[in-house]
């Protein structure tokens, strides 16, 4: 039998107070004396550019303090620049005590931590590790492995680091490291060798997330094992990454071709989100920040970019007008 719920649908509730943000999406309710509905938006949107242009450089921090450090520019293959955001601008900072492309950043703005790449001289596999204070760089305890296009989550003080290449040894590889604050110690390897892969998380809650080339994979470690998770809709490398094991986001990167596509993960599966405007690989995206709130800054676009973006997921109530 057809009733009028069944064509019309529901009743308007009538609701004396706004409903929470995980129920209210798509409702439309009285609150007795105007009609209100619930709108969730993820956008990206233009932020101040970096003072260097460059790409290869890698980053952390959040949306309103962000940190960039080293890359790759037109004239300087190996460069030392650090940049700091504060959600408007960006300001230079104290430079790295060794320039190098493709390293893997963690941390946050005032406790930065800078780990491995490519140096000079003759495209050398760095074991470099260096620690920020929010000015300058201090020299820290080498990686065991040096390597490039690694993948790293955690802090300055409990970080692990995964996977890379470390040119001329092994190649690409499958080791993990673990940093406790004073050493660095080898512990089990991921499930395959992969570079170029973005980490998030801490050391005992961290992702793997893609890699060269087309990659789709995402890697959970737990401080102790490695486990598979969901699927990228779009794999790709060396793209943007931020948040934690149970909700994470990644931007843009490349497969072979710049890829815009944003991917949000809630700790078992990949859903799309809103394009970037500016399609880049080999970018900087701040680690630390969240679904809801991070940037992406340089890259290759294809050729070196000085962008940046930010994304922002705002939850609203909308009063509903007749005009």
């Amino acid at each position: 039998m057809t009733t009028y719920k069944n064509i019309h649908g529901k009743k308007i509730k009538f609701l004396a107070s706004d409903p929470p943000a995980t129920v209210a999406e798509g409702q439309v309710w009285y609150n007795g004396a105007d009609f209100k509905t619930a709108i969730f938006s993820e956008a990206w949107s233009s932020g101040g550019n970096l003072n260097v242009t460059r790409g290869s450089l890698s980053g952390s921090g959040t949306l309103t303090a962000g940190l960039v450090a080293g890359g790759t520019t037109a004239t300087v293959a190996f460069e030392d620049a650090t940049e700091e955001y504060d959600g408007t601008s960006w300001t230079n900072g104290g430079n790295l005590n060794t320039g190098r492309k493709l390293s893997a950043t963690m941390g946050p703005q005032t406790a930065g931590f800078q780990v491995g790449g490519i140096k000079a001289p003759a495209n050398t596999a760095s074991a470099n590790v260096e620690d920020y204070d929010g000015s300058s760089w201090t020299n820290g305890t080498a990686l065991n492995l040096g390597r490039y296009a690694l993948g790293g989550a955690g802090t300055n003080s409990a970080t692990v680091v995964f996977g890379g290449n470390n040119i001329g040894g092994t190649g690409t590889t499958a080791n993990v490291e673990e940093w406790n604050g004073s050493a660095w110690s080898e512990v089990n390897n991921m499930p395959a060798a992969i570079l170029g892969q973005k980490g998030c998380g801490v050391l005992t809650a961290a992702l793997s997330i893609g890699g060269n080339s087309s990659n789709v994979t995402t890697s959970h470690y737990d401080g102790t094992n490695w486990s598979e998770g969901g699927n990228l809709t779009t794999g790709r490398g060396n793209g943007g990454a931020a948040g934690t094991l149970t909700a994470a986001i990644l931007a843009s990167g490349s497969n072979g071709g710049l890829q815009a596509a944003t991917e949000i993960y809630d700790g078992t599966s990949w859903k799309n989100s809103s394009d970037v405007a500016t399609a880049r690989g080999e970018l900087a995206g701040s680690k630390e920040g969240s679904t809801a709130s991070m940037t992406i800054a340089g890259g290759e676009s294809p050729s070196r970019t000085n962008a940046t973006e930010e994304f922002t997921a705002e939850f609203s109530v909308k009063t509903i007008t007749d005009s």
